[in-house]
């Protein structure tokens, strides 16, 4: 039957609408999100940083080990070569890669480490899967080549199990119930600094591959014979950042001690008295650098003794404290919020924290939990950080939090497919004997970083016949009503219903209208 002027009116106002919802949702990125690979990416990089520095030690032992016994270091000091080479390669390729995924998100001029369109999700797309000069498919092989390369010359199955696992390029276990594979799970629609934040993980990991086989190889020439050759006075401190009220602490070796003699060990004049064991502390005052200077003295098997100056510099700070909530740098009202408050050099267990003003904060094992004021949203939940430092309670830090409103949920019907796995389906075609087994709808936040469960009130269902007409059916809580599964076993295939009007309700105690869903009947 043909549709009247009015009824094709209707229906395209329908249409229409359901399409503004659905690019409404597309756009919906939260920002935090995106700002949360921020902070894990320049970890990451720091993490990068520490290792590269460990392995360029390995690679100076190996080679000083060359020059000075090169029949006895030659085979380590060669393969040392050629890890390194293998390593700068696939390491300057990745970075190579993120610097076009971030071209392509900012422009020429984009700057890989300050991304600006952090959620586009063509630029990843274009650079590693486009047909005509996509990167993936190389950059797969690289990683394959160097991974078995770098496990062929590691001894050690532990570590040999770990170096295939970060640099894997097998498909998750979603992703191959998807049918992807690795490169596309991986780069396809990914917002950039997802892809950049990944790619930068992907540097660290073969950085720390490069350090499990330069450890092998340095383990493989004694250098025992070498370091007794040039023995070298070390100082080696508990940490060079010492806060005040705190000891400053540090071991004082040489190199290739003998375990039969202690050393003798003098500082800025003074012997450090032998039942030390090499354990030096002096006490610490104002905030500020300060030095030392000293000699470490053996006697060798000659009896002749060899002597080495040291001098070591360590500063002193002030008191300070570090507040990580596990959400980034929020917190969420109503809710409870896990908290981590730390004090350098300070044992958790002699930390303490107040909120001066916000909402609450309660201790929880080794963590904090903060539960921000409803009423407070928008303002700063204030905390107060003191610490018990050589018996005595002292203020350390104050640190301010932002208090913002939970997230909007989304609603979805679960189910279980014929595997018994639990499945999630907030929109398009599911068949009608699965809707029917359900009990209702759930409502819930999951957006990678928060998992919450809303308490659903209420919700209406919306069936469209085949003149246009809409025939709403109101539910009383959480579950279909009676007349609602009536409605929906008279649907045929096809059959186009929504599902609007749901209220939910949070942990945080606020009622929320909540996005619609759009059903059709497979």
């Amino acid at each position: 039957m043909a549709l009247s002027k009015g009824q094709l009116t209707r229906q395209r106002m329908i249409n229409l609408m359901y399409l503004v919802f659905i690019a409404m949702l597309a756009l919906n990125v939260s920002t935090e999100v995106l700002d949360g690979f921020v902070m894990i990416n320049d970890n990451i990089q720091e993490s990068i940083e520490v290792t590269e520095e460990r392995n360029k030690q390995i690679y100076a032992d190996i080679n000083a080990s060359f020059d000075s016994n090169p029949d006895k270091a030659q085979d380590s000091y060669n393969k040392a070569k050629s890890v390194k080479a293998k390593t700068d390669s696939i390491f300057d390729y990745l970075q190579y890669l993120k610097l076009e995924i971030a071209k392509k998100s900012d422009g020429a001029n984009a700057d890989v480490n300050n991304l600006e369109s952090k959620d586009n999700l063509d630029a990843s797309s274009e650079v590693m899967i486009s047909p005509v000069g996509g990167h993936g498919k190389r950059l797969k092989e690289m990683l394959d080549n160097y991974r078995e390369e770098m496990v062929g010359q590691i001894p050690d199955e532990a570590k040999r199990k770990i170096v295939r696992s970060t640099l894997s390029t097998e498909p998750s276990p979603r992703a191959k119930k998807e049918n992807k594979s690795w490169i596309a799970a991986s780069f396809e629609g990914m917002p950039s600094i997802a892809v950049i934040t990944y790619l930068s993980e992907l540097q660290v990991n073969i950085k720390q591959a490069e350090g499990e086989v330069l450890n092998d190889l340095a383990k493989n020439i004694d250098l025992k014979d070498i370091r007794v050759n040039e023995l070298s006075a070390f100082v080696v401190p508990q940490s060079n950042m010492v806060m005040q009220g705190i000891p400053y602490k540090a071991n004082i070796i040489m190199a290739a001690v003998d375990t039969t003699q202690r050393p003798r060990i003098v500082i800025d004049g003074k012997e450090l008295p032998l039942e030390k064991n090499g354990l030096y502390e002096r006490p610490t005052g104002a905030s500020g650098t300060y030095k030392f200077n000293g000699f470490i003295e053996l006697i060798d098997r000659s009896g002749l003794p060899v002597k080495r100056d040291f001098s070591q510099e360590y500063t002193v700070i002030e008191p300070m404290a570090t507040v990580a909530p596990h959400w980034m740098d929020v917190l969420y009202a109503g809710v409870n919020n896990p908290v981590t408050i730390a004090v350098p050099g300070v044992a958790s267990q002699d930390v303490q924290a107040t909120v001066v003003s916000g909402g609450t904060l309660s201790s929880s094992g080794k963590d904090w939990i903060a539960v921000p004021s409803t009423s407070q949203i928008g303002q700063k939940f204030v905390i107060s950080i003191s610490a018990k430092v050589n018996g005595t309670s002292r203020f350390i830090a104050r640190k301010e939090l932002r208090i913002r409103p939970l997230p909007e949920p989304l609603a979805f019907i679960e189910y279980a497919d014929q595997n018994g796995s639990p499945k999630v389906f907030r929109k398009g075609a599911l068949a009608r004997s699965i809707i029917l087994n359900t009990s209702g709808i759930k409502a819930s936040i999951d957006d990678g970083i928060l998992n919450i469960p809303f308490q659903v009130l209420s919700f209406k269902t919306y069936s469209i016949d085949a003149m246009g007409n809409m025939t709403p059916e109101m539910s009383t809580g959480a579950n279909f009503s009676s007349r609602q599964l009536d409605q929906i076993r008279r649907m045929t295939r096809g059959t186009q219903f929504f599902i609007s009007g749901i209220k939910a309700k949070g942990p945080d105690g606020i009622e929320r209208d909540l996005y619609p869903m759009e059903v059709r009947i497979n």
